[in-house]
């Protein structure tokens, strides 16, 4: 599917010439992050618990972003491509093709895209233009409720006297076990007003019979479906709102995902315990991993985020301060990422932990980010409310040739 994607987008580039109506562009980001000593579990059994512990964090430098984009419009017909070269190996994020069906009533769009779904989906890809450093918990690759990417899309806009109202329907590979149609959407209204815009929304996913897309041992999963699972089938919807007043940008948005899942108890038994907690080990195994059966599970993920900041005007460019809150809670998940698990809601007793930030972005020019933030994470583990802190700096820079 990839070198079709691939294919399709490259032949969208070649409808016309190299000409205004392509563009191409990119940036790159640098990041630099200090974790303060963060509560661990080492020690466990296949049927006890092991001890929580603070273990030392080594600061890390890392370029998490290296992105080359290529759009192109002729007429009734655009495409993208998305190449990113942060990691040793270059690779396609994204490769489309887009047809209008009907005006910017209905189009088409074919290949490997994000889907439409809450306020930042799609707006991963332009870190400097957005506030904050980390995305909201919902997207963080450690503990996504589902797949990023799909590969076919209806789509289309509508303008009234207020606003525009924006739908989406798009299916995929995604997780499908079979020849299931999983099915996601998104509608939203962005109102216009004197000084203001104001974006309502909601989207939703049904997943119909899902299958792990990582092996326990193999790291986090591409979407919702827990790497110890045989089988999953599952439901995500949720609300959003943006709202946008001369220098002020507030966000809201409440998600949650709905499983009834089968564990497999031969990848539980597969499962490395020492960093289980003694309710881990008795919801999944019936207190002894080394005896795990399959077993059926109906569980929720809920999530939920607000985001604030405010901009000013400087003779050496623009500064905005920004506060965050996202809450996190997932009762299925365990602690190690190697297994499909987050290190954040897998320790905690109850499968939740909230991060509370705060932070400033500094433009010197409308290509230059400079971030800074600090977060608190804060979790209940044996009975106690832990918390550590994290700072982070991000350095990003947008470049254009046409």
């Amino acid at each position: 599917m990839k070198k079709m994607s691939l294919g399709f987008a490259l032949c969208g580039l070649l409808v016309s010439p190299v000409s205004a109506n392509t563009s191409i562009y990119g940036y790159i980001e640098g990041y630099v992050e200090k974790v303060e000593s963060s509560p661990t579990r080492t020690g466990g059994t296949s049927t006890s618990e092991g001890a929580v512990s603070r273990s030392e964090n080594a600061h890390e430098f890392q370029t998490p972003n290296v992105k080359f984009m290529v759009k192109n419009t002729s007429g009734d017909y655009s495409s993208y491509l998305n190449i990113d070269a942060s990691e040793s190996n270059v690779k396609m994020t994204n490769a489309w093709f887009e047809g209008k069906i009907a005006g910017n009533y209905l189009k088409a769009r074919i290949g490997k895209m994000y889907r439409k779904f809450g306020l930042y989906n799609e707006r991963l890809d332009a870190v400097p233009t957005y506030i904050g450093i980390e995305p909201p918990e919902l997207f963080d690759g450690d503990h996504l409720l589902l797949t990023r990417t799909t590969n076919f899309m209806l789509h289309g806009e509508k303008d009234f006297d207020s606003g525009t109202l924006f739908y989406s329907l798009a299916t995929g590979n995604d997780e499908r076990a079979g020849s299931e149609i999983p099915l996601g959407g998104d509608v939203r209204y962005t109102m216009f007003g004197d000084n203001y815009e104001w974006t309502i929304g909601s989207s939703f996913y049904l997943s119909h019979k899902a299958k792990p897309s990582q092996d326990v041992g193999s790291g986090s999963p591409d979407g919702g479906v827990l790497n110890w699972m045989n089988e999953d089938k599952y439901e995500v919807f949720g609300v959003f709102t943006e709202y946008k007043r001369k220098m002020l940008t507030l966000q809201f948005a409440y998600f949650q995902a709905d499983h009834d899942a089968i564990r497999s108890g031969s990848k539980l038994q597969d499962l490395n315990t020492a960093a289980l907690n003694d309710e881990q080990i008795q919801r999944l195994c019936n207190g002894d991993m080394s005896t795990c059966a399959d077993s059926a599970v109906n569980y929720k993920v809920k999530t939920w985020y607000i985001r604030a900041g405010y901009s000013f005007k400087t003779s050496k460019g623009e500064i905005t301060p920004y506060v965050q809150w996202d809450s996190y809670e997932n009762p299925e998940t365990v602690l190690a990422k190697s297994n499909g698990g987050d290190n954040e809601a897998g320790l905690a007793d109850d499968g939740k932990f909230n991060k509370q930030t705060v932070g400033m972005v500094y433009r010197p020019t409308d290509k230059v980010a400079i971030k800074l933030d600090a977060s608190n994470h804060s979790q209940d583990v044996d009975g106690e409310s832990l918390n550590y802190s994290e700072v982070r700096g991000s350095f990003s820079y947008v470049w254009q040739l046409l």
